[in-house]
């Protein structure tokens, strides 16, 4: 019973990565049922995985046999782990979150693409793609992860060439197709050194293993700072970071259910490698440094791209981009718990952000004159945003009984949501409207609510699966750096909206709006792939 529960979740998976031997042939001749078998598919992944949590929490009383999964404690991180496939809380909670965004996207496409030439090998790789993920997640051997990892970048490559009459699309996914293979290789590098030092590929033996390491505070050996590297390398790549992100802003011709996927689902996957194998990243707290500074690198890159776009797809780009780039600094400062809160948030956000991507002209008439009605702040104003935001966030710790400075990075994410908020508090001032005020004062009360909240619940469902002896980042070149960054980006946005604008700010804008000319660069380097 115990073995069958543990491995019911991942039936539905290896059925939808079987769909890749479909012929074309059959499926265009039946896409109605072929569709709709997808759709139940993934929506029955759903329902079982819904159906193995329930059964994870029911008492140990209940439980059929010794050491069955309804014995185990779904919140201390371990649902009865097999040899390969660990399904533990993270990996749950991720593979839910595939499985539903996965299941969201298909719907969409019903109607989406409902004539096409195309859809049947749209669902097909589809299918490959939520289940080679879905594999990716649980995967509790070296293996099987990299096989899954890499079959996942192959069919969304698919996915992504599924319009070649359109050179720009095509030349994006062949230049995405050259960067992934880099960090292929990397994660393969990675892996194998892993192997080579712990003589195992089961992920519970590595960080049962590294485990101990962190805790007797031994000398670290050169092959896990390598395979440290590599890891590294390998989820920068495949989360879009500096200068691996030029591809994804050029994938706009794609089909929208697949840039949904793709923003919602795949490029999370450079994070979750990084929270999945965080007790040998914390072997060398100089490389989260590191890794913090490229992803705050990433995101103030991203952000000053962003205001300056007119193209809504090309702005949800750049905006996945400086998502991907916050949630490594997250990780990069032992956050990992707060990354997962975020890769969650940002994936439910995209996903509808894409979806809904063509309500935007009625958006745009919503907030039509907005602007106009703004008015420079007063100190005062602007000290009692600050404030407000403060405040909050302090009185929600206080309740929630969190101390921040006593969490990985607290200190400093807890302020960047402050200066987020007080941002947002100003302006509702700006815009004149003493109700707008005091409904952006309350909202942003319950924002500070639901994130210490998803914070909380988060860390009770994933806490057996990170480092049981987290480092708290102390470095302050860092956190001056990160802090540094944030409030200039904050500054910026200011000057850029402000009226008066100088010849240097122009400057930076023009440039800005093409991206800093990165894309070319990289194109130069992998121009034989993107122009296959």
């Amino acid at each position: 019973m115990s073995e069958w529960l543990n491995c019911m979740p991942m039936l539905i998976p290896t059925a939808l990565v079987a769909a890749v031997v479909m012929p074309d042939s059959l499926t265009r001749r039946h896409v109605v049922s072929w569709r709709r078998w997808i759709n139940v598919a993934v929506a029955s992944q759903v329902a079982v995985l819904l159906f193995v949590f329930a059964i994870g929490w029911l008492p140990p009383s209940w439980a059929a046999t010794e050491g069955s999964l309804a014995s185990s404690n779904v919140s201390s991180g371990d649902l009865g782990a097999a040899s390969l496939v660990q399904l533990d809380g993270l990996s749950g909670l991720m593979l839910l979150l595939v499985a539903f965004i996965g299941w969201v996207t298909c719907q969409y496409s019903i109607e989406y693409l409902d004539g096409s030439p195309k859809q049947s090998r749209y669902y097909r790789f589809s299918a490959v793609t939520i289940g080679a993920v879905s594999w990716m997640m649980v995967s509790g051997h070296l293996a099987v992860f990299a096989v899954a990892w890499i079959a996942m970048n192959l069919a969304l490559h698919q996915l992504l060439v599924l319009n070649p009459e359109q050179p720009g699309a095509k030349r994006a996914a062949w230049t995405k197709f050259a960067i992934n293979r880099v960090g292929d290789a990397a994660l393969l590098a990675g892996f194998g050194l892993l192997f080579v030092h712990f003589d195992t590929a089961y992920l519970q033996d590595i960080f049962a293993s590294a485990g101990s390491v962190i805790g007797e505070s031994q000398s670290i050996p050169s092959t896990l700072v390598a395979a440290g590297v590599f890891l590294l390398i390998a989820a920068s790549i495949q989360s879009v970071q500096f200068p691996f992100h030029t591809w994804l802003p050029e994938t706009l011709d794609s089909p929208t259910p697949v840039s949904a996927l793709m923003h919602a689902g795949i490029v999370n996957a450079g994070g979750y490698l990084v929270i999945r194998f965080s007790s040998i990243f914390e072997l060398f707290p100089s490389g989260l440094h590191v890794l913090a500074i490229i992803g705050l690198f990433t995101t103030v890159m991203a952000v000053m791209v962003t205001m300056t776009q007119t193209s809504v797809k090309k702005s949800l780009a750049y905006s996945t981009i400086a998502q991907m780039g916050f949630m490594m600094l997250q990780c990069g400062l032992g956050a990992y718990t707060a990354a997962t809160v975020h890769i969650v948030a940002h994936s439910f956000y995209k996903a509808n952000s894409f979806l809904r991507s063509g309500s935007v002209v009625s958006d745009a008439k919503a907030m039509a004159g907005a602007n106009d009605r703004a008015q420079p702040l007063k100190w005062y104003e602007t000290t009692f945003a600050i404030t407000a935001s403060c405040g909050l966030f302090a009185m929600v710790s206080i309740l929630l009984n969190v101390s921040p400075n006593e969490k990985a990075g607290g200190l400093i994410l807890g302020g960047i949501l402050c200066l987020a908020l007080s941002h947002w508090i100003g302006e509702a001032i700006r815009s004149g409207s003493r109700w707008l005020v005091a409904r952006s004062t309350a909202i942003s009360g319950l924002i500070c609510l639901f994130y210490v909240g998803g914070y909380l619940a988060t860390d009770a469902l994933i806490a057996g699966s990170l480092p049981s002896l987290p480092k708290l980042t102390n470095n302050l070149v860092v956190t001056s750096t990160i802090a540094a960054g944030f409030v200039g980006l904050l500054i910026l946005q200011l000057r850029i909206r402000s009226a008066a604008h100088s010849t240097w700010l122009q400057t930076l804008q023009v440039h800005a709006s093409n991206g800093f000319y990165l894309d070319h660069c990289i194109r130069r380097v992998f121009r034989v792939s993107a122009s296959a």
